[in-house]
């Protein structure tokens, strides 16, 4: 039975543990009931509102994160994920741990393999620790160094560099990769892209560079609205796709 549980209305949808009663605008929910709530079945408030028990994935749980930097939106690591070929038992180095999103994702796909994620700011760990933490997960590392210099372990099946400079990483972070094995690079700015591709080391091919561009739509086919929304986040980055194939 999970910890964290979703609660879906016809109107909404609340995330929530199971330890204390809720009171929301839809009627009071007790601790009781919460225990005994199993994935599918249906809770009903005091004033009789009806919500579905579903179990709280990391979509869901990204909403509850506490964020300092700006964290990787779910578009970009998608493609980061599929385009890395992380699997469950893969071994991924997180460059950069910022809020520590990337490498709860990483924790939550990667569950039978490790995560080892870099951050120089004690500020920012602090937060990304309350992340993990809330994704349950134990397989998360955080190391309080420079990526910069290279990281001591060996033997990643995955890396990404989320970074200002990557080029300056990339030398060092490229022995710790197996053979095979894939490295992204997340840049706002193709200015930042271009030098990273006039710093690549030998033995590492360039795969993909792309532009995970998405466009939310409004959706109301009662008042027949289907549409566009009016502002979206369109651009957020560069994502560098490489492979290495040599020492």
């Amino acid at each position: 039975m999970p910890d964290r549980i979703l609660l879906i209305s016809e109107k909404g949808h609340l995330y929530l543990d199971r330890d204390k009663d809720i009171n929301t605008e839809f009627g009071i929910i007790t601790s009781k009931q919460l225990k005994k709530a199993k994935v599918g079945s249906v809770i009903k408030t005091h004033t009789g509102n009806k919500f579905f028990v579903a179990d709280a994935t990391y979509p869901d749980l990204i909403r509850k994160i506490t964020r300092l930097p700006q964290i990787i939106m779910l578009k970009d690591m998608g493609s980061i994920v599929v385009y890395l070929g992380i699997k469950s038992t893969s071994k991924v180095l997180d460059a950069g741990t910022g809020s520590g999103v990337a490498a709860c994702i990483f924790g939550s796909v990667a569950n039978q393999g490790s995560v080892l994620t870099y951050e120089m700011r004690k500020d920012f760990i602090k937060v990304a620790k309350k992340n993990i933490e809330l994704f349950g997960l134990k397989n998360v590392k955080i190391i309080n160094s420079d990526i910069r210099e290279g990281p001591k372990q060996k033997n990643f099946d995955a890396a990404l560099i989320d970074i200002p400079d990557p080029w300056n990483a990339l030398k060092n972070v490229f022995p710790s990769l197996k053979p095979g094995a894939r490295i992204a690079t997340y840049s706002p700015s193709i200015i930042q892209i271009e030098k990273t591709l006039r710093s690549l080391p030998q033995g590492l091919r360039v795969e993909r560079l792309i532009q995970a561009n998405e466009i939310d739509w409004k959706v109301d086919v009662e008042r027949d609205i289907l549409r566009p929304e009016s502002s979206s986040i369109v651009h957020t980055a560069f994502l560098l796709f490489m492979r290495k194939v040599g020492r």
